[in-house]
């Protein structure tokens, strides 16, 4: 958090997005369909975050088991998505990624609303007057450039902008330590349908995992074994391993979870070959450039979504979206017990057909902050919700949310001015879920 500085302003916006993974997406995309002139600044070269960037192979589960819960943005680009892979959507499982269709199609979408995209900048400051962002400092191919405008939406993932503004935030546990992180893979030569035929016989990746830790050959400490998803015919991305011991807000050892990440890849590739069968011609293709992290900053925010909002289905009278995913908290460590209970966690937690919790459109408001939102995993909430709530489904309910809200708070001198029931108009037009009620 600095003063003013004398740099040079490279671009001016009614609403500037901070970050373009799934939250930032949808955040410039329902602002700028709203009527606001926006800016979407991401680090990377694509816009998607890890549903692209980060190959994470699938959307967690679109359905509460009744209804298609995150409506909206969410809706209709995993639709079209699924439509140019030639599949059908899974709408009660996990819907697999093909990450160039989806960053074509998000190229597409963001054209199409008008959007001005920055590629290839780092935040890196926020220049403030008491309580009020004036402008962003972001890094990039021309040196440090100042961007303005009147209202910002913090996409980062790790409530960055956030921190640079002066909001306080929580960080991991207790004791200060996160989930570990994963760094995704695309691998290609599989024999899917041989996986299919042995699967028939209760034989896979999972259970022929499992048996090797039983008997101590297993290549990694690893109890929390993820997935492999299909792609195409004969590709898969993958979201296994994790960096254990990681803090992910430490420049160098983020920079060692790059190359931990890759070492566990290489050593995953060498198990599906020599173990799996239908995967004896597999090869690593690609591994992500952007780390797979599940938890960092959470603020601290007018509302904080805790697990007893989890535990009796809250509804609120400002939601703005519903989550029905389970708590699903990462182990930090290697020790096996942790790593066991991440399973046991979720399947306790897991709601039945119809049942979901509430996003209060305060989570998103950082405390003493007037023109800054934060959808995204780095919302306002405890360590249990926030496990729930940070994957990609409802990080495009939040952000869209977001986007709508700093467009109609564009002209007034606060986030905390916007009428909830106009905002939840302009989400319904768009789709969005609200409450248990059914429709």
């Amino acid at each position: 958090m600095i003063g003013k500085l004398n740099l040079p302003v490279l671009a001016d916006a009614d609403v500037v997005v901070l970050g373009g993974g799934p939250s930032g997406v949808a955040a410039a995309l329902a602002a700028a369909r709203n009527g606001a002139q926006v800016l979407l600044v991401e680090q990377f070269g694509a816009l998607g975050g890890l549903g692209t960037t980060g190959l994470v192979p699938m959307f967690a589960p679109t359905s509460d088991g009744e209804r298609m819960i995150y409506g909206g943005i969410f809706r209709e680009i995993n639709l079209e998505m699924c439509s140019r892979m030639k599949v059908e959507p899974w709408r009660e499982s996990w819907q697999a990624i093909n990450p160039e269709i989806l960053k074509r199609l998000l190229d597409e979408k963001i054209a199409q609303a008008g959007v001005r995209v920055l590629y290839c900048a780092k935040l890196c400051e926020a220049e403030m007057d008491g309580g009020r962002i004036l402008a962003v400092l972001a890094a990039t191919s021309m040196g440090l450039k100042k961007i303005t405008g009147r209202v910002f939406v913090d996409a980062t993932g790790d409530g960055l902008l956030a921190a640079l503004s002066g909001a306080e935030f929580e960080y991991g546990d207790a004791n200060g330590i996160p989930m570990s992180p994963t760094l995704c893979g695309q691998f290609s030569g599989i024999d899917w349908d041989k996986v299919a035929e042995v699967g028939k016989t209760g034989v896979n990746d999972h259970t022929i995992w499992a048996e090797m830790l039983r008997n101590g050959t297993a290549p990694l400490p690893e109890q929390h074994f993820v997935c492999m998803k299909p792609v195409s015919s004969r590709s898969a991305s993958s979201n296994l391993g994790h960096i254990y011991g990681a803090d992910c807000l430490d420049e160098f050892d983020l920079s060692r979870c790059y190359t931990e990440g890759r070492r566990i890849l290489r050593i995953l590739e060498e198990y599906y070959r020599c173990h799996v069968p239908g995967f004896e011609q597999v090869e690593l293709i690609s591994s992500a450039a952007l780390l797979g992290v599940r938890e960092t900053r959470r603020i601290r925010g007018e509302y904080r979504l805790t697990i007893e909002d989890y535990k009796k289905r809250a509804v609120f009278e400002d939601e703005i979206g519903r989550c029905c995913y389970p708590v699903d908290i990462h182990s930090s460590t290697t020790d096996s017990e942790e790593q066991a209970q991440v399973v046991k966690t979720i399947e306790a937690t897991r709601f039945k057909k119809g049942e979901s919790y509430g996003i209060p459109y305060r989570a998103l408001i950082p405390a003493g902050i007037a023109n800054l939102l934060v959808p995204g995993r780095a919302i306002s909430s405890d360590r249990p919700i926030q496990s729930s709530i940070r994957v990609m489904p409802p990080c495009f309910v939040t952000g869209q949310a977001a986007g709508i809200a700093a467009t109609l708070a564009a002209g007034q001198s606060d986030v905390r001015a916007v009428d909830t029931a106009v905002l939840q108009q302009r989400l319904a037009e768009l789709g969005a879920c609200f409450s248990q009620r059914r429709e």
